[in-house]
């Protein structure tokens, strides 16, 4: 099968609302997650430290620079959009840097806080991983961890070599860190990770390489690609439904692959 253009796969997600014009939240809703996050909200921050020492319109400011969205906090009610660029060279890159590390026989670790979303997506691009030569890891399978609810059975549950918070029958949507710091407290920690929202957030606190999707309303993990930390960030929406992430997932099989794409 002949690997996607670059054209077309800008196309199709734009279609499929991954990137472009922003079709889960609204501008006003993500400007509203500053203030909590400034403050020290686990749900905001991602597990990561240090965010209280920028102002609201810096945080914006570093969101604007990855995504292309409008850096003013003033402006609250107009579309908000990621550049459809942008998410195309991340997708692009953070493929390179999965090809190089599979060629070398890397350890990976993937997770999503977002099961609804980027499941499938995360599966299919861990089993290109794979055939590329890299080994993944499934830290603290089968365990109860201390994390979620009082009296809750809470365990990461790995779906596809994917792992994602799981309460017996149920694989939850998660903004935490908590279920990623239990799972690295387990050895060995893997050469590099490919996970969002507090699962990403863990691992860049302990300075271990990670390839990230951030959505718009993610300012923390922005933040932490601003400081210049190892970081390979995608821009994009990472709650739409599966199947329209399927031109990133063949761009990221074709670039793992080998193929030549233009």
């Amino acid at each position: 099968m002949n690997p996607p253009t670059l054209d077309e796969v800008r196309e199709a997600l734009v279609a499929g609302g991954i990137t472009g014009p922003h079709r889960s939240h609204s501008r006003r809703s993500t400007l509203g997650k500053i203030e909590p996050l400034l403050e020290g909200d686990p749900d905001k921050t991602f597990g990561l430290s240090g965010l209280d020492r920028y102002a609201a319109h810096e945080i914006l400011g570093f969101m604007a620079d990855l995504t292309g969205c409008d850096p003013d906090l003033t402006c609250l009610d107009l579309d908000d959009s990621i550049d459809p660029d942008k998410t195309v060279a991340g997708i692009v890159a953070a493929a390179e840097r999965l090809r190089e590390a599979a060629r070398s026989g890397a350890t990976l670790l993937c997770a999503t806080g977002h099961p609804t979303g980027m499941l499938e997506h995360n599966m299919r691009v861990v089993d290109a991983y794979m055939r590329g030569g890299g080994k993944v890891l499934r830290l603290r399978e089968d365990e109860r961890l201390p994390v979620g609810r009082a009296g809750s059975h809470s365990e990461v549950r790995y779906t596809g070599n994917v792992g994602c918070l799981a309460d017996w029958g149920n694989l939850r949507h998660t903004h935490r860190s908590d279920a990623m710091e239990a799972l690295l407290e387990a050895q060995p920690w893997p050469d590099l990770v490919f996970a969002d929202h507090g699962f990403a957030g863990a691992a860049i606190e302990r300075s271990i390489p990670t390839i990230t999707v951030i959505d718009i309303n993610d300012h923390a993990l922005a933040v932490s690609v601003a400081e210049g930390r190892d970081i390979t960030a995608i821009p994009l929406d990472d709650n739409r439904p599966p199947r329209l992430y399927e031109p990133s997932w063949r761009l990221f099989e074709a670039v793992i692959g080998g193929q030549e794409v233009a």
